[in-house]
């Protein structure tokens, strides 16, 4: 992005503290030298956004001019525009990106919006991340001029929300070099993945990982048990592979632990599993992150995805010592377990009271969006723990309350036609 016009690209930083850096390219095309040259202002004060702003540069109310829109942790895109040149911007006052409805535009907490014409109609949209890693797409139904966007929807990946482990950040590329657009988006683990623009079958198997064991390994080593379930919401049967890994402390990956090829269930079956996980004194200390997926390795497709993580205390070099052992997962033939589907959803906590985790095990009698959040006394919304569709079956969550006071707390479940309240005792 050339912000001073100089024919020469230069850089907007966002920063945690809400504010917006501009860093002034003074080299050349082909060796650029960045010189910070300060805060991007606004009527001669420094522009601030709150917590977690994220610069995106585009011609909001197309004047010929550059104008600034900021995401930022209250969930909204703030935006600037431009009363200046397009080689000197002035901004003088502060507005929102609105919807047609009149309400602000929205993710919930940690917008990163960016203006694109995702869907090729010739007008541009609006896309965001948000803190729970999906990606929010608000479509376009005015002009490039007067954006009239329509209330936002989730991108999906078949029947499934693309989605990161957490607060999504994307960019638009054409990957594949044809006339549509494909997300790359990074989150708060190291990865970049990438979502092209694509004909879509039916809906994907489903994984979903549930640590049943606590999440704190003794620096002399320890075990973690953890359940791996696939759900097939197809019409038919499926056939897909398997596989997991494992992020390390230092961020680096450890190749699939486990991988499976050639795994078929049939129409509404369930494959479920019960493991556990050997973890070494030798093993360097930090947080563990284990995902796994289900897709296509041989067309690198990714179907769906879901991770846990767990804590290993000090102890030894770090080295890495042993082999993983995954205790029961002996079954070659294809892996077909049918359980059947609850009659009403249900919610229960256990253990309750806890201090400071406890699993909250949900069962969903038909498949639909699911919203699953913890409140406080005052109504407050502490944490959103599930948020979108889901097939009929039962899931379990964790929810860690290390950080809030003790007291009494609200889990609050709602399949759209059914909603069930847990209360929670937190002591400490």
């Amino acid at each position: 992005m050339d912000w001073n016009e100089d024919g020469l690209k230069d850089l907007l930083v966002g920063e945690n503290n809400g504010q917006v850096r501009y860093f002034q390219n003074v080299g050349s095309v082909g060796n650029p030298v960045l010189h910070y040259v300060g805060l991007i202002q606004v009527s001669g004060v420094t522009l601030d956004v709150g917590d977690y702003s994220q610069p995106f540069v585009n011609d909001w109310n197309e004047d010929a001019k550059k104008d600034l829109i900021v995401g930022a942790s209250d969930g909204r895109a703030w935006l600037y525009i431009n009363e200046g040149t397009n080689a000197s911007p002035v901004f003088r006052t502060i507005s929102y990106i609105m919807l047609a409805s009149g309400a602000q535009l929205d993710v919930g907490d940690r917008c990163g919006a960016i203006v694109v014409d995702l869907d090729g109609d010739g007008v541009k949209d609006v896309v965001s991340g948000e803190i729970n890693g999906k990606i929010k797409f608000f479509k376009n139904n005015g002009t490039n001029a007067n954006p009239q966007l329509a209330a936002s929807v989730f991108l999906m990946t078949g029947t499934v929300q693309a989605s990161t482990p957490g607060t999504s950040r994307l960019d638009v590329v054409r990957w594949d070099n044809n006339l549509t657009y494909d997300l790359v988006v990074g989150s708060y683990d190291s990865r970049l993945r990438l979502f092209k623009q694509a004909a879509t079958n039916a809906p994907a198997p489903t994984i979903t990982l549930t640590r049943t064991s606590g999440y704190i390994v003794p620096g002399s080593g320890g075990t973690i048990s953890y359940t791996i379930a696939i759900n097939n919401p197809n019409p038919s049967t499926v056939t897909f592979d398997l596989w997991t890994d494992l992020q390390l402390p230092n961020y680096g990956y450890n190749p699939p632990m486990i991988q499976r090829t050639g795994v078929q269930l049939t129409t509404g079956a369930s494959a479920s599993r019960n493991l556990n996980i050997n973890v070494p004194g030798s093993w360097a200390a930090g947080m563990y992150y284990y995902y796994g997926y289900v897709g296509s390795l041989s067309t690198f497709q990714l179907y769906n995805s879901s991770n846990f993580y767990f804590y290993k205390n000090t102890t030894g070099d770090g080295a890495w010592v042993g082999e993983w052992s995954f205790d029961g997962w002996t079954e070659e033939p294809a892996m077909e377990t049918l359980v059947p589907l609850p009659l009403d959803a249900r919610l229960a906590a256990a253990p309750n009271p806890f201090n400071p985790t406890t699993n909250l095990s949900y069962d969903l009698p038909d498949a639909g969006t699911v919203y699953l959040a913890i409140f406080n006394t005052s109504g407050q919304k502490v944490v959103e723990l599930a948020n979108g569709y889901r097939t009929a079956g039962n899931y379990q969550v964790t929810w860690d309350a290390g950080s809030l006071p003790s007291g009494v707390y609200f889990a609050r479940l709602n399949t759209g036609t059914q909603q069930v309240v847990q209360k929670l005792l937190l002591t400490k």
